[in-house]
């Protein structure tokens, strides 16, 4: 076993030749690394559909996955039961009673209009007598009861019916109000959960994994598909320290890889500050005891490249 571990570092040492820590001919060495963005519903539920596999490649707001959707119809459906009955009780209280109820109160007005109009006549009649000295006094002052009774009975008609017609009071328009603002909130939440259902992919992205199959239970937060967008692309890579002191923030480099047929185009974006030994995935057996300084670099323009791919660096002139 010793022998074939020996082997295969002997090989790896043959394909990334290194005589100082900086490589040969001022070149560094590293990988592809990718940063992935974990796709995931808010809330749980059953996987109803995934409509990517890995290795697709997707475009921005394409559709990834849903998750089953009936409670979430149920709850829109029933808001906006809600929101009907909260508009339709707001527009009954800004308008008064119904005309079926103002109907009955213009009745009752005009029999009282009716009964004062013969309480008149009968008063006339009686002060006629009166004067006469045909009827007592007392009718007299009887039937003026009875003309005051049914005048105050019309004022008190017509009052009814002017505060029929107004609008409920301002304390109680004001609850309407609200309880129509806290139904259509209710909705808009209750649309937004149906819509968050269905996630699509928040951008251009290359489908690394995914995580679950339809019919199985997602928990709320737990990634269901993993993408690799271009941007999300950058190079590691690790300098001697020698050369650390002369690289900086913004320098510019040069990406090369097998299959490679032009140099990629990159900018340093990080310097560690710690030194550690040479990583296992690159170092030779000459260059395993040295100390080195991670460095990260990212693309000028997007790249094809994928993490993994083992890549050497050379500073741009």
């Amino acid at each position: 076993m010793e022998t074939v571990y020996a082997w295969i570092v002997s090989l790896f040492a043959a394909v990334w030749p290194f005589s100082d820590t900086a490589g040969d001919h001022g070149r560094f060495y590293g990988y592809v690394e990718g940063e992935y963005v974990y796709v995931a519903a808010q809330s749980s539920g059953i996987l109803q559909t995934l409509d990517v596999t890995r290795g697709d490649t997707v475009d921005q707001n394409a559709p990834l996955f849903s998750l089953d959707e009936d409670k979430q119809r149920i709850a829109l459906q029933q808001a906006k039961t809600n929101l009907a009955i909260a508009g339709a009780k707001l527009e009954d209280e800004s308008t008064g009673k119904r005309p079926e109820e103002l109907a009955v109160i213009e009745e009752q007005l005009a029999s009282a209009e009716a009964q004062l109009a013969l309480a008149e006549a009968t008063y006339r009649r009686s002060s006629e007598l009166a004067s006469l000295d045909v009827v007592a006094p007392s009718r007299l002052d009887h039937d003026h009861a009875s003309l005051d009774a049914a005048a105050a009975t019309v004022k008190e008609q017509i009052a009814q019916l002017e505060v029929a017609r107004l609008p409920a009071r301002i304390g109680q328009l004001q609850a309407a109000e609200e309880s129509v603002k806290s139904a259509r909130e209710d909705m808009a939440r209750a649309r937004i959960n149906l819509v968050e259902r269905r996630v699509s992919s928040p951008a251009n992205a290359y489908v690394q994994q995914t995580y679950f199959l339809p019919g199985e239970y997602v928990a709320a937060g737990t990634p269901v598909v993993s993408l690799l967008p271009p941007g999300n692309v950058k190079f590691l890579f690790y300098v001697g320290e020698p050369q650390r002191a002369a690289l900086e923030i913004g320098t510019p480099v040069l990406i090369g890889c097998d299959g490679c047929e032009q140099p990629i185009r990159a900018r340093i974006v990080y310097l560690s500050s710690s030194a550690e030994y040479t990583p296992p995935v690159i170092y030779s057996l000459e260059d395993r005891s040295k100390l080195v300084f991670m460095a990260e670099a990212l693309p000028d323009e997007p790249t094809t490249l994928l993490p993994g791919q083992p890549i050497d660096v050379r500073i741009a002139r």
